[in-house]
């Protein structure tokens, strides 16, 4: 339907008409008809203004749903927060979609509920997602949880510090972080040794940034490891916290030569945010071998 004879049945005095229109919009209307649908929100029409307020949630839901990634992050927000004022019940048909047999379709429909943060039904959906059987349900539910929740109600995710996958943990690690409540530190420092880079690095940024600065030792036994991973992700720590010991120096010097192009270019990156006259010596002299 073009965009003038789509307006002329919006705006038609035969209240069939219009109610017609919205409903087929419910399933073929697209962002660009918003617009006109709109004013039909506030109509006198009570059946016109529930089809219209239907028809609008149903558009965006399936924009978000189908193309989040396309979207730019603004205007997934500006989306998320029309369809929540207008409807407070979408949360329960966003959920719906969580059930679809595509996997794509079920972690968008995920990341559209992170838009709905204002909806009190959101944290009870994404708490019963963080144990679904799908491991970037739960590390996408924890991750939304860890932005949503006060620093009292993080019970809700202490148990995935225990997932059996690491992204899971990983990610409960930075939600954790993300509260800033000094008391879960006890509780991470149990995690300064886990066999996971990801999640040791992530512990010991964590415990950074809620007052623990002493990871220094942390970060060196990291380094010492014959492994580019956790190498890689120790240099990651000092980029993201810029602890510095002389030790730390020469090992992120040392690594500016290494073979593997990922633990070079962290290793760069940690010289570069730890900017010392040493550091800045070790860029200059040792920073382009592998140019």
């Amino acid at each position: 339907m073009n965009e003038l004879s789509l307006r002329e049945k919006l705006q038609s005095d035969n209240a069939n008409t219009v109610i017609s229109t919205l409903t087929g919009l419910k399933d073929t209307g697209t962002l660009s008809d918003i617009p006109h649908i709109l004013p039909l929100t506030k109509s006198e029409n009570v059946i016109a203004q529930k089809a219209s307020i239907t028809a609008i949630c149903a558009i965006i839901r399936e924009k978000l749903v189908s193309d989040f990634h396309e979207l730019a992050p603004e205007i997934r927000k500006k989306l998320g927060a029309l369809m929540g004022s207008l409807n407070p019940e979408i949360v329960k048909e966003i959920s719906k979609d969580i059930f679809s047999t595509d996997e794509n379709r079920r972690l968008r429909a995920v990341q559209t509920l992170g838009l709905l943060k204002k909806n009190p039904q959101i944290r009870t959906t994404l708490a019963k997602l963080v144990t679904d059987r799908d491991v970037k349900i739960r590390a996408t539910a924890v991750n939304l949880l860890g932005k949503m929740i006060g620093p009292n109600d993080q019970e809700i995710i202490l148990s995935l510090l225990n997932d059996e996958d690491k992204r899971v943990r990983a990610n409960t690690v930075e939600a954790l972080e993300s509260l800033g409540n000094k008391r879960m530190m006890p509780i991470l420092m149990r995690f300064r040794k886990d066999p996971s880079n990801r999640i040791r690095g992530n512990v010991l940024k964590a415990l950074f940034f809620l007052g623990n600065v002493d990871i220094g030792n942390d970060i060196i036994d990291m380094l010492t490891i014959n492994d580019n991973f956790m190498i890689a992700s120790a240099l990651w720590v000092v980029t993201q916290t810029k602890i510095n010991t002389p030790v730390i120096e020469e090992k992120s010097g040392y690594f500016l030569i290494s073979d593997n192009e990922m633990v070079r270019n962290n290793a760069k990156n940690a010289l570069t945010a730890l900017n010392t006259p040493r550091t800045s010596g070790y860029l200059a002299y040792l920073g382009d071998v592998y140019a």
